[in-house]
């Protein structure tokens, strides 16, 4: 397994709430092994297994599409 942190910033959130939706969401993507979002940052780290998953095809989870008002990033560390 090829571990790789992704830090996103997120749009869209209004409550600690928002935060755990995406969480929940990006975690049922195969190839992402953990999300840990904050609401008062807007900001997401994403751990992925890089031999399932490029860190692009984390902006197209279900938790950014239109089924939510959520869009995010991915920043350069």
């Amino acid at each position: 397994m090829d571990k790789k942190r992704v830090k996103l910033r997120i749009y869209g959130m209004t409550c600690d709430d928002c935060a755990a939706t995406i969480s929940g969401e990006l975690e049922k993507q195969d190839g992402i092994l953990k999300a840990n979002i904050s609401f008062k940052e807007h900001i997401g780290y994403v751990d992925i297994d890089e031999g399932k998953l490029n860190p692009e095809q984390i902006l197209k989870n279900r938790a950014f599409s239109e089924a939510y008002p959520y869009r995010a990033i991915i920043m350069e560390e």
